[in-house]
């Protein structure tokens, strides 16, 4: 059934990791919020599907995503209680393994961590054998740990963070958004499949590689979605 109200402050259009998050935390702010996702929160066409992700701060030098990271983690374990899931971040931690003369990506991120105050263990060759003794290590090898990072159970936890959106009052609606069109050089209504309209002040489209065909005329030659499977 579509939500009654047809009218919001801000209309989310993908419930992904990043679209459930920022409907969850604009209701958070006080807006009234609509998310729509065509085929539900975190589905298999989706890049935030399957059954879990890791979570870590190594990025190398790229210190923007060790921060993105260590402000995101506190927040997906404060939902995780809030809802009763705590069981959706498995603290596993992460091991870094490196060669000595391969050694360069490593030691970027152990000076970013080191600059953001991140806790990690430098681990020898020897340390790693007896601590993790199920592996088999080549002689020149040697690694960093991280304590506090691990698993997210990926699909699982972007449902709870839609669920909870939606309990603190943002509306969720499984409807795909039909490309809109353009009409003046400010959006203010949007479309669905179903044939239902929608309007808000903003619009937030956090639909990944599935903006090309959103937009298009101004993406559609731009964005080349590929899979990787691991």
């Amino acid at each position: 059934m579509p939500p009654a109200d047809r009218n919001y402050d801000v209309i989310v259009i993908g419930a992904g990791v990043f679209g459930a998050w920022t409907a969850y935390f604009l209701r958070k702010a006080g807006a009234s919020v609509l998310l729509l996702d065509a085929y539900g929160p975190a589905n298999s066409r989706a890049s935030s599907g399957g059954e879990s992700r890791i979570i870590r701060m190594g990025y190398g030098a790229d210190e923007i995503y060790t921060r993105w990271s260590m402000n995101a983690l506190p927040k997906w374990k404060e939902l995780f209680a809030q809802a009763g899931r705590p069981e959706l971040f498995q603290p596993t931690g992460v091991l870094w393994i490196a060669h000595e003369n391969d050694n360069i990506s490593l030691a970027a991120t152990m000076a970013t961590l080191d600059r953001v105050a991140c806790r990690y263990e430098k681990l020898s060759l020897a340390q790693m054998i007896e601590r993790y003794s199920a592996f088999s290590f080549e002689h020149d090898c040697w690694g960093i740990f991280e304590p506090d990072s691990g698993v997210l159970m990926a699909r699982r936890a972007v449902h709870t963070v839609v669920d909870e959106a939606q309990k603190s009052g943002a509306a969720y609606a499984n409807d795909q958004v039909r490309p809109p069109t353009a009409r003046s050089n400010k959006l203010d209504q949007i479309t669905t499949r179903d044939g239902d309209n929608y309007s808000a002040g903003t619009f937030v489209f956090a639909c990944g590689s599935w903006l090309g065909k959103i937009f298009p005329d101004i993406l559609g030659s731009r964005v080349f979605p590929s899979r990787q499977e691991v």
